[in-house]
């Protein structure tokens, strides 16, 4: 009896390599420092890789994964200009003139620039009574008028107002924006801290909400300082910290947030 011809087996399929699969690499990509040049540097190795890199969710994600976006610079403003200097290494530095804005100046120079925050710029004009509110990405700018009863309005502060969950600060183009005007002022022997909040899905201030202050003789200055969902403001003239819990949708004021003493 002769022997079977063994039928020639067909070759197995090469195993697919592990970065062929696009959710394994989208996970690769998610846990890339958020540095500017990685996702990059990424992005260039093929067409697939840039696809992903750029999809609104992937980014989403990767923005939420990371939490804290990066810092790219910073800014300074002088004689009605406001300039930008990069923080980033060569070749990733962004050129100094790619984010600036020139205000128009009369006299001496009226304008402050008091925050930066979430993507926005606040810049502030005590003798107009006058914020500027500039997205230097987009270059959209907002003026807005604050209500009349801020005469020396001592400080400033803007914030995302975006409220879908899952947000994260980061890309924030797009999103609304509140800003929270701060002043103060003395009568007899008492001192009061007060501010309102604008917000630009209604356009329209809020009620003067107010706060006693400890002392006589001191203001809120510098700028804010965003922790959680508090606003803080040193206290000048005494250590001290004025705090301004934020509660949805406007900013609530418990006396017993200001506190004196040594911080």
């Amino acid at each position: 009896m002769g022997r079977r011809r063994r039928q020639p087996s067909s070759p197995s399929p090469a195993a697919e390599h592990p970065l062929e699969d696009d959710d394994l690499l989208r996970e690769i990509l998610l846990r890339l420092p958020p540095q500017p040049p990685y996702l990059l540097r990424a992005s260039l190795v093929a067409k697939r890789w840039q696809h992903i890199a750029t999809e609104p969710k992937f980014l989403r994600r990767f923005r939420i994964h990371h939490r804290k976006p990066p810092l790219l610079g910073d800014f300074s403003y002088e004689y009605g200009r406001l300039s930008f200097r990069s923080t980033l290494d060569l070749p990733y530095r962004i050129p100094p003139g790619h984010f600036s804005l020139q205000l128009q100046v009369h006299g001496r120079d009226p304008w402050r620039l008091v925050d930066c925050r979430h993507g926005s710029v606040l810049l502030l004009n005590r003798e107009r009574r006058q914020v500027i509110v500039w997205d230097p990405v987009t270059g959209d700018r907002s003026l807005l008028s604050v209500p009349t009863e801020f005469e020396d309005m001592h400080t400033a502060a803007v914030l995302c107002a975006a409220g879908e969950q899952g947000h994260a600060h980061g890309a924030c183009h797009s999103s609304p924006f509140k800003v929270v005007v701060v002043d103060s002022y003395e009568h007899d022997n008492e001192a009061v801290a007060f501010t309102s909040v604008y917000c630009s899905e209604t356009g329209v201030w809020s009620d003067l909400l107010s706060t006693p202050l400890p002392y006589r003789g001191i203001t809120v200055v510098n700028a804010g300082t965003l922790v959680g969902n508090t606003l803080h403001w040193l206290l000048k003239m005494h250590s001290g910290i004025s705090r301004w819990e934020w509660v949805d949708p406007a900013l609530a004021l418990d006396p017993a947030l200001v506190a004196s003493g040594p911080t």
